[in-house]
């Protein structure tokens, strides 16, 4: 078990990589919000009315695209962490330029169990910005 859980709002289009990652991050004592994109994800936060814990999102993904996601979820509330997920190049150094308190980490597809509780675990006990 992680040192840390709590609740992990989690966007991918891929239903296959949702539930994989859904059931990892379950098993470890995480309440996971599924998001089959970033607008179903921004959706499902102003539902909830109150902050997550992390944002973890692929980055490439229909009607909103996880930077995208990420900059509006950190607006609405500052300090969450993200971990940012993909099959495709991303430069986190180019996005921590942005934002260094909010850009994390970065896990390239595919990953095994071990590299997405790493992210996972190192976002989470990172010290946060204050809201």
């Amino acid at each position: 078990m992680l040192e840390e859980t709590g609740t992990i709002l989690f966007a991918d289009d891929e239903k296959t990589v949702r539930t994989y990652v859904g059931r990892i991050l379950r098993s470890e004592g995480f309440e996971i919000l599924e998001a089959v994109d970033g607008a179903d994800a921004l959706r499902q936060l102003q539902e909830r009315a109150a902050p997550v814990d992390l944002l973890l999102t692929d980055i490439r993904m229909p009607r909103m695209d996880g930077v995208s996601l990420a900059r509006t979820v950190t607006e609405m509330y500052p300090g969450t962490p993200v971990v940012y997920i993909s099959g495709f190049p991303f430069s986190l150094e180019q996005e921590q330029t942005r934002d260094p308190l909010k850009a994390c980490a970065f896990v390239a597809k595919p990953f095994d169990r071990k590299a997405l509780l790493a992210a996972v675990q190192k976002c989470l006990s990172a010290p946060r910005q204050a809201a």
